[in-house]
This record gives structure tokens, C-alpha cells and sequence, in this order.
């Protein structure tokens, strides 16, 4: 199963996150369709992937979580978007994340700590908030990939929208034909 852990978003994101996409089709023009934006009903925070796992690490994965996370009590907001790579080679558009950045750190260490015990592998990576709007395609040139990046650098920056994250979520991806279905298998 491929799975990740996951803060849901609330609805005043999603309409940020809308807005931006938005305005960045607006400003790319016919340039756009290297774009594959993120539905809004699967854009989510990752706390931590964890790729494919065994079905039978799942009730040790949820005992450890159901250990470790809670209470879960997080003060977020959302910052300026951006992107991930250099300008020539941007790879990923985002939405920042800001407000109590250290919570949310000190969450994805108590994950951690739970996925460890349950046997999985450690994470070699560092957390850096975001939330994934849209993704480059592979066909788009350096060209415009830069357009991209600067039509990023342009956007106004979102509403905060200050929200406190109750909860973490267990998702299941479900590969596919088209964008993946998630089904939530615990919530902690």
C-alpha cells in the first residue's frame, strides 16, 4: 500500500490555493498546460511519506501513532507560494506555511517516532511545510519553466487564514489513470 500521513486542509486554504492557481493559469496563458495542478479535494500537508508498505505493518503502524501523535495542537497560516528547484528546472509550485513551524516539526518528530517503532524506515529528509498546488510537467522546456517560476514570484501572497491542526491522517494512495483517490485509514 502506498501511504503518507497527512493535516488536512481547512476550506479557507483551499480557496486560497484555487485563487492562486487561478491567477498563475492567468498569467502563464497558453503556457499553462505544463501544468498539472493539484485537485483541490487531495491537496493536503504532508507530514510524512511513507511510500509502500507491507499490509501487515498496519496495526503496529497504527498503535505506534495512536501512541506517539496526540494531542495534536498546531497554529498554522499560510505564506507566500513558491516553487522547488531552480528557476530553469522549477519542478513544483507551493503554497508557504508559517505560524508555529517548530509544533509542527516537533509532530512530524512524534511521527517519526511511531513509524520507527512500527519498523519502517527512517526519514533522511527534513520537513519543509508546503502545500503542493501544482506540479511541472516533464515536457515543459527551460523557457518556461522559468515563466513559471517568475509568474510564481508575482503572485500576491495569500490571506494567512490562521487554523490550528487538530489531527494527523493515515492516507492510502490509490494509483491510477488520472490523479490518485486517497482513502483515510486512521485518524490520530
Amino acid at each position: 500500500m502506498r501511504l503518507f500521513l497527512a493535516i488536512e486542509l481547512p476550506d479557507p486554504w483551499l480557496r486560497e490555493a484555487a485563487r492562486a492557481l487561478d491567477a498563475l493559469a492567468t498569467a502563464l496563458g497558453d503556457d499553462a498546460d505544463v501544468l498539472r495542478p493539484v485537485a483541490l479535494d487531495r491537496m493536503h500537508l504532508t507530514v510524512r511519506f511513507l511510500g509502500e508498505v507491507e499490509e501487515e505493518v498496519i496495526p503496529a503502524l497504527d498503535e505506534a501513532l495512536r501512541a506517539s501523535v496526540p494531542p495534536v495542537g498546531v497554529d498554522l497560516e499560510l505564506t507566500a507560494p513558491g516553487t522547488f528547484g531552480s528557476a530553469a528546472r522549477t519542478s513544483v509550485v507551493w503554497l508557504g506555511l508559517g505560524g508555529d513551524v517548530d509544533a509542527l516539526r516537533a509532530l512530524a518528530g512524534r511521527v517519526e517516532t511511531a513509524v520507527e517503532a512500527a519498523g519502517l524506515p527512517p526519514e533522511r529528509r527534513e520537513l519543509r511545510p508546503h502545500i503542493t498546488l501544482a506540479r511541472v510537467r516533464q515536457r515543459a522546456s527551460a523557457a518556461q519553466r522559468r515563466a513559471i517560476a517568475s509568474a510564481v514570484t508575482a503572485l500576491d501572497a495569500p490571506g494567512a487564514h490562521p487554523h490550528r491542526a487538530v489531527e494527523v491522517v493515515l492516507v492510502r494512495s490509490h494509483l491510477g489513470a488520472g490523479q490518485p483517490r486517497y482513502e483515510v485509514l486512521g485518524r490520530y
